[in-house]
C-alpha cells in the first residue's frame, strides 16, 4: 500500500534535488551581472559564474586521482571539489588580504584540525567511543558526539589564537584578517559537525545525506555569517557571502568526504571513490552555493546595500563593441545624452585598445587617436563627438549621427588592432603542438597499464588504474594549460607558433582568467581522453575480441573496434575544434568561447603594423562626411 506522507515527502525531496543548481545558479548569476562592482570586490564576478556553471560541467570526466588505497583509488573532481575549493579560496584571499599568509594560515589550522578528526573515525579510536557508547547510546551516535565535542574543543581554540590581540571588536573601516581567519575557522567546524551528525557511508553508493538535513548546515552558516558580518566585518559586511560560501564549502568536504570516507575503502570490488564525484549534484558543489545564497538573503533582509566592498577589485575594460551597445540602447530608450557619452567612451576604448594592441604609448586623454596610423578626419570626429557629450543633445538624431560616428571609428580601431590577433590556423597549430605534448606522455602510460593488465579487454575496461589514467589525462592537460599561461602567459606549443595569451591591458591572465579560458577546451580533452585510451586497448587487445563476418570476409573485431575509435576520436576533435574556428571567425576580436569568458585575446608575440603614417593633430581634417558629426 503507498504511504501518501512518504510518497509527497520522495517528489519533494527529489523535485528539490533537482531544482536546487538551477536556483542557485540563478542568485550567482543575478549577483555578477546586476551588480558586477560589489561581485567583483568581494570575488564572486562573472568569472566565478562561468567557471562553477558551464565549466563544472564541462570538467564532469576531469578527476585528479590522489593514491590507492587497498585496492581502491582515491580521486578529487575538479567539477565537485576543486573548483569550488579555488573558487572559495580567491574569494577568501579578498577577504583576508594579504591572500598567501592568511590561506597559509586557515589551511595549516585545518590541516591539523582534520588530522585529529580523522584518527576519531579510524579503528583506532574504538575504545573511546566503546566508552562513550553507554546508557543506550549507539556506536555510530557515540562516534557524532566525540567528533562534535573535538570540533568544539578545536573551533574554541581557534578563535582563541587568531583573535588573541585584536582588542575587541574592531574599529569602523579596519580590517583584521586574523578576526576573519578564526570566524571562518569556527563557521567551517560548525558546518563539519552538523554534516558528519547528518551524512553516512554506504559501501558500493558513496557518502549519502538525506533531505531536508544536507540544507541544513549550509544554510545556518549563512544565515549566520551574514548576521555576525557587521562585528566580523565592521563597513565590509559584504564578505560575509564569501566567507559563507569558503566555510559551509571547506566543512562539507571535511565533514563528510574526509571523515566518512574510510568506512568505504575495501568493502566489496574495487572501486574509484571521488570526493566531489556528483559533479554539480555533490554535497561539496552543492553546500557551498546554498551558504552564499543563504547570505545573500541575510544581506537583503539586513538593508545593506550592493557598493564595492575595499579594496575595491579593478573591474574589467569594457570592450568597445559592447559601449556601442550600450549607445544604441540608451539612444532606443530615448536617453539621447547617454547615447551619445557611450558612443565616445566606445571610440575612445576603441582608440586605447589599438594604442595597446600595437605597443603604442598611450595618447593624451584629448587625443585618444594620436600616435596611430590614421588620417586626420578621424581626430575631428572624435573632437566632435567629444564636444557632444560634454554639450549633453536631447535631440535625437544628434544621438543617432554620434553613434554612426561611433561606429565608424570602432570599425577603424578593430581594423587597427586586428593585425595583432592570431590567425584561426596558427592557434589550430598551436593547440594541436600542446595536444601532442600532453598526449604522448599518456599513451606512455595506457600502453603500460594495459600490456600489464593480464585477462581480455573486459578486463582492462574494468581495471581501476587504466581508468583512473583516464580521468586523471583529462585533469593533467587542463593544468598543464591552465598553469603555463598562468605562470609565463602562454603555453609551449603557443610559444612555438609565436603566440602568447594576453587580457585587455595586454598583461598576462592571472589564475582565474587561465581557469575560465581553459574549461572551454575540457570536451575536447575529455574526447582525446576516451578515444586515445580505447584506441591503445583495442590495439592491445585485438587477439581477445574474435573475428566479424563482413560481407562474407572474416575480420578482426579488434581490428574494426580500433578503427572505429579512431574515426571518434578523430572526428571529435574535429568537429568541436571546427565549432571553436567558427567562433573564433565570426567574433569581432577572434576569439573562441572561453576567449569571451575570460576577458582574454591569443595574440602575436610582436604586433604588425600597418603601412601607413601616423595622425598628425595638426594636419587640417577633412569636411565632415555622412556618418560623422558635424
Amino acid at each position: 500500500m503507498v504511504d501518501p506522507a512518504q510518497l509527497t515527502f520522495d517528489i519533494v525531496a527529489n523535485t528539490v534535488s533537482l531544482l536546487l543548481p538551477a536556483g542557485l545558479w540563478a542568485v550567482l548569476f543575478l549577483l555578477a551581472w546586476e551588480h558586477t562592482p560589489f561581485a567583483e570586490s568581494i570575488g564572486f564576478g562573472r568569472w566565478a559564474f562561468w567557471l562553477l556553471l558551464p565549466g563544472s560541467l564541462f570538467a564532469s570526466f576531469a578527476l585528479f586521482p590522489i593514491a590507492p588505497v587497498s585496492y581502491d583509488w582515491v580521486a578529487v573532481s575538479f567539477a565537485g571539489a576543486i573548483f569550488p575549493l579555488l573558487v572559495g579560496a580567491l574569494a577568501f584571499g579578498r577577504a583576508a588580504p594579504p591572500r598567501r599568509r592568511s590561506l597559509s594560515r586557515f589551511l595549516a589550522f585545518l590541516a591539523i584540525e582534520s588530522a585529529l578528526l580523522l584518527v576519531l573515525v579510524l579503528p583506532v579510536s574504538q575504545p573511546i567511543v566503546d566508552a562513550l557508547a553507554t546508557g543506550g547510546i549507539s556506536t555510530s551516535a557515540a562516534q557524532i558526539l566525540l567528533v562534535a565535542l573535538a570540533t568544539i574543543v578545536l573551533s574554541a581554540v581557534a578563535l582563541g589564537v587568531f583573535l588573541r590581540g585584536t582588542g575587541g571588536p574592531a574599529e569602523e573601516g579596519a580590517h583584521d584578517s586574523s578576526r576573519v581567519i578564526g570566524f571562518t575557522l569556527a563557521l567551517t567546524g560548525a558546518v563539519l559537525a552538523s554534516t558528519f551528525a547528518a551524512s553516512v557511508a554506504i559501501p558500493g553508493v558513496g557518502i549519502v545525506e538525506q533531505f531536508p538535513w544536507y540544507l541544513l548546515p549550509p544554510i545556518g552558516a549563512g544565515l549566520l555569517a551574514a548576521a555576525l558580518a557587521g562585528r566580523i566585518f565592521p563597513g565590509r559586511e559584504g564578505f560575509a557571502l564569501p566567507i559563507a560560501y569558503f566555510g559551509s564549502t571547506f566543512g562539507v568536504l571535511l565533514g563528510a568526504d574526509l571523515l566518512r570516507q574510510p568506512p568505504l575503502y575495501g568493502t566489496g570490488p574495487a572501486g574509484l571513490y571521488t570526493i566531489g564525484g556528483a559533479g554539480v549534484l555533490d554535497l561539496v558543489y552543492i553546500s557551498g552555493l546554498l551558504a552564499f545564497a543563504a547570505a545573500y538573503v541575510g544581506h537583503l533582509l539586513a538593508g545593506r546595500r550592493y557598493e564595492p566592498v575595499p579594496p575595491v577589485a579593478p573591474l574589467a575594460l569594457p570592450t568597445p563593441i559592447g559601449l556601442l551597445g550600450q549607445s544604441f540602447r540608451a539612444g532606443v530608450r530615448g536617453k539621447t545624452a547617454d547615447s551619445v557619452t557611450a558612443a565616445d567612451l566606445a571610440s575612445r576604448e576603441a582608440a586605447a585598445q589599438a594604442h595597446r594592441l600595437l605597443d603604442l604609448s598611450a595618447a593624451p586623454t584629448d587625443q585618444p587617436w594620436q600616435g596611430l596610423p590614421v588620417p586626420g578626419w578621424v581626430i575631428a570626429d572624435q573632437a566632435n563627438l567629444t564636444h557632444a557629450a560634454l554639450a549633453g543633445p536631447t535631440d535625437p538624431r544628434e544621438g543617432f549621427r554620434a553613434w554612426l560616428t561611433a561606429r565608424w571609428l570602432v570599425l577603424l580601431g578593430r581594423e587597427l588592432g586586428v593585425r595583432r590577433f592570431a590567425s584561426i590556423g596558427s592557434r589550430a597549430a598551436a593547440f594541436l603542438l600542446d595536444l601532442g605534448i600532453v598526449v604522448l606522455p599518456a599513451v606512455v602510460v595506457w600502453t603500460a597499464i594495459t600490456l600489464n593488465t593480464p585477462g581480455n579487454l573486459d578486463d582492462l575496461l574494468g581495471n581501476i588504474g587504466f581508468n583512473a589514467a583516464i580521468y586523471g589525462f583529462v585533469a593533467l592537460a587542463f593544468l598543464y594549460l591552465v598553469l603555463s599561461e598562468t605562470i609565463v602567459g602562454t603555453s609551449p606549443g603557443k610559444r612555438l607558433c609565436g603566440l602568447a595569451v594576453r587580457d585587455r591591458r595586454m598583461q598576462p591572465p592571472g589564475l582565474p582568467a587561465s581557469l575560465v579560458r581553459n574549461v572551454s577546451l575540457l570536451p575536447i580533452l575529455t574526447v582525446t581522453a576516451l578515444g586515445g585510451a580505447l584506441a591503445v586497448a583495442f590495439a592491445f587487445k585485438v587477439s581477445t575480441l574474435g573475428t566479424l563476418t563482413v560481407a562474407g570476409i572474416a575480420l578482426p573485431a579488434g581490428l574494426l573496434a580500433f578503427a572505429t575509435v579512431i574515426a571518434f576520436l578523430v572526428g571529435g576533435v574535429g568537429l568541436l575544434g571546427a565549432l571553436g574556428a567558427l567562433v573564433i571567425a565570426v567574433t569581432a576580436e577572434r576569439q573562441r568561447v572561453g576567449d569571451l569568458w575570460a576577458g582574454t585575446w591569443v595574440v602575436r608575440a610582436s604586433p604588425r603594423l600597418p603601412p601607413s603614417t601616423p595622425a598628425d593633430p595638426s594636419v587640417v581634417p577633412a569636411p565632415p562626411g555622412p556618418g560623422r558629426t558635424s
